[in-house]
């Protein structure tokens, strides 16, 4: 994909080697031991290719800031970078801010008081645009073991402690003088200072925080009064309103000293209350990202429970739980009670194995949230294996035993306790593509806290779920209103199997917008050689040991006959993926950042194509003509961002609104420095329309 960046091409990383980059980078520390509760730094320090640059926060005209994703030990913290004064780099009619031969970017980390570990390691994900003739996007993920001393212990400076101290001082400090700004035809940045000595100043610059209030591109006048410094300052295209009065950036003066220019730069706000930003992504850490302010583990846990409870209710669920409802109706009196606790430990163990792989690849350095597994084609491919078995044996083509899943008659005796327990676990496994209120703040509040919390907000997610089967179980009046075992049971049976032909039939659809046609005819031959097994061992002329035989033969002829195609399912990675981008655009925070500077406010879906709730919203709220019609009205884009497989610039918004996994739907205003809004997981087209309109009613344009 080539990206443009201020009239040059961008082309992607050639490779992972570092001889290849045209910037080596390293991860620093100033100490040479961590002491508990002590905070230190840390940096990324960028040595560049002579006559390329990377960028500062405000890249300028074009080009991507530098980000870091920060993985660190449970009960750390880190800051943002602090960043040094950049350069202006002009570029024809452009002008950018960056960085150029070398930079250290450092941020504080902060250690629990109570660390006891022998060392510690950290791990920093960054990605950078640098830039020449060309722009080229690189990458590279660094970690850093320190020993850990013990608390109050005085500690020996690194040997990078001199980069450290000549980095603080290329920072901007506070400006000690008053500031003002006045906004006629230019905007006029006022300095009140009688010690700023004009004679020995050789350039003043303005490095706006934000795009869109200052052409960078125009000269910065400056005027020498009695009274101190104006620099006239042209306006940007963002500059309307209170924004060409809430200037906030970096002033640096450039002064002649015994022969030699030194530049100091100084912190300027000219209205330190103005409103906050929208949700950065820049330093999205690990243990840093906190969630929503107030946001603890006991709410948390509580909105886990109900995000639980509610997702028995989504069309995943319903076929599988039906199923053990009526299994319930067939047992009597405290025979219920046995099935019900199996179903419940079934969900929990589900739940608790689901926490464990989380848990393991956050510490492998992946970014991954609820119902990760779908974004693997094989695994998939596996799923619709195994509900079409099931469907072959609900609708009578043979039979599944009790030790196997519990579908069938020993799910209607009490020895078939197992069969209950992996009726739960069935249960979660057709979960996860689904989400539920509450869900997403309780899971991404979850994968930003220790092990023990992704632990046990998944455990009270699994509670919540098995909920309602488990009051069934125990409750003698809630079981009385469910209907008289009976014959009409077996027939439901048999109508419950084409839910899960239709989710096969889904699941199959999944995998050719996963991994096109190699993953469709994968799934072929796997139904074709499920269903051949199961008419196998349904058949009675022989004895089950050569069935089964029959069927093991079958198997292995499937399993290598789609061997050779698992491969280029497995890389599906690379593909471009194909959910419906009807009225939409593709998603990128490049695109969020662009539209927004043109003065459009963005609507943003974030989707995958095995997200049953995202299908839902989609058909009931998102692709209706009202839902169009108040698109144009209030003239707001639309972008739809494709998470089936793995994509990191989604996974690193989802972070950084606190949430999990798909759906999410962001409505940002077109007022850059305003907080973007989160709409419900659940949607409605009253609900959107009504967002749509209370926006054009606070974000006027």
């Amino acid at each position: 994909m080539l990206l443009l960046c201020g009239g040059a091409v961008a082309q992607p990383l050639s490779g992972a080697g570092g001889s290849d980059r045209k910037v080596q980078v390293e991860l620093l520390s100033n100490v040479e031991a961590v002491v508990p509760g002590r905070p230190f730094e840390v940096g990324l320090r960028q040595t560049i290719t002579p006559n390329w640059h990377t960028y500062w926060k405000n890249p300028g005209d074009s080009g991507e800031p530098t980000r870091i994703a920060w993985r660190l030990p449970g009960g750390f913290t880190v800051s943002d970078i602090a960043w040094p004064i950049p350069d202006a780099m002009p570029l024809g009619p452009l002008t950018n801010y960056g960085y150029s031969d070398q930079v250290l970017l450092p941020v504080t980390v902060t250690p629990p008081a109570d660390l006891s570990a022998a060392d510690v390691t950290l791990t920093a994900k960054a990605t950078w645009l640098v830039c020449e003739k060309i722009c080229i996007p690189e990458e590279a993920t660094l970690s850093l073991t320190l020993p850990v001393a013990a608390a109050g212990q005085e500690v020996e400076p690194s040997r990078h402690a001199a980069a450290f101290d000549a980095a603080r001082r290329a920072q901007p400090q506070p400006i000690g003088w008053p500031v003002s700004v006045t906004a006629a035809e230019d905007l006029v940045l006022r300095v009140a200072s009688a010690e700023l000595d004009p004679s020995r100043i050789a350039n003043v610059h303005f490095f706006p925080d934000t795009w869109g209030v200052v052409d960078h591109a125009a000269e910065q006048r400056a005027v020498w009064n009695d009274e101190g410094l104006a620099l006239h300052l042209k306006r940007g295209e963002d500059a309307q309103g209170d924004k060409a009065r809430d200037l906030s950036g970096v002033l640096v003066i450039t002064e002649r000293i015994d022969g030699e220019d030194v530049r100091n730069g100084f912190s300027i706000a000219t209205n330190p209350k103005s409103p906050p930003t929208a949700p950065s992504t820049d330093a999205v850490g690990e243990q840093g990202e906190q969630g929503e302010q107030g946001f603890g583990l006991w709410q948390a846990i509580l909105f886990a429970v109900l995000g639980g409870l509610i997702l028995n209710a989504m069309p995943c669920v319903l076929p599988i739980l039906s199923l053990k409802v009526m299994a319930l109706a067939r047992h009597g009196g405290r025979a219920a009670v046995p099935s019900g606790l199996a179903y419940l430990m079934g969900v929990l163990v589900s739940f608790a194995a689901l926490a464990a792989v989380l848990i393991a690849l956050k510490a492998a350095g992946e970014s991954l949230g609820w119902g990760f597994q779908f974004q693997s084609p094989v695994f998939v491919l596996a799923m619709a294996a195994l509900f079409f078995a099931l469907g072959l044996s609900m609708s009578g083509v043979f039979h599944i035993g009790g030790s196997v899943v519990g579908l069938g008659d020993p799910l209607t005796r009490q020895r078939g306790l197992s069969g209950s327990f992996f009726t739960g676990v069935l249960a979660t496994v057709a979960a996860t593509p689904c989400t539920a209120p509450f869900m997403g703040a309780a899971i991404g509040y979850a994968l930003t806290r220790s092990d023990l919390e992704i632990l046990l907000v998944l455990l009270a997610l699994g509670g919540g779920f098995a909920l309602p089967v488990l009051v069934l179980s125990v409750t003698d009046a809630a079981r009385r209103l469910l209907p008289k075992p009976g014959a009409w049971m077996e027939t439901l049976k048999q109508v419950l199997a084409f839910p899960l032909y239709a989710t096969v039939v889904w699941l199959v659809w999944v995998l050719s917008v996963q991994a096109g046609s190699d993953g469709v005819l994968a799934a072929g031959i796997v139904l074709i050689g499920v269903g051949l097994a199961a008419w196998i061992i349904g058949r009675q002329t022989t004895t089950l040991l050569v069935r089964s035989a029959l069927a093991a033969v079958v198997g292995i002829v499937v399993l290598a006959s789609v061997a050779g195609l698992v491969p280029g399912m497995s890389s599906s990675e690379a593909r471009s993926t194909r959910v419906d981008m009807t009225d939409a655009d593709m998603f990128s925070e490049a695109a969020v950042d662009r539209l927004r500077r043109e003065g459009r406010p963005v609507f943003v879906n974030l989707t995958a194509a095995w997200c049953i709730s995202c299908k839902v919203n989609e058909r009931v709220a998102l692709q209706t003509d009202g839902f169009r019609q108040a698109l144009a009205k209030y003239d707001i884009a639309y972008l739809k961002g494709d998470w089936t497989n793995r994509n990191e610039e989604i996974g690193r918004v989802l972070k950084a609104f606190g949430r999990a996994g798909v759906p999410l739907y962001v409505l940002f205003p077109a007022d850059v420095t305003a907080e973007p809004v989160v709409l419900p997981q659940i949607l409605t087209e009253a609900i959107v329309v009504r967002h749509f309109a209370a926006l054009s009613e606070t974000d006027p344009r």
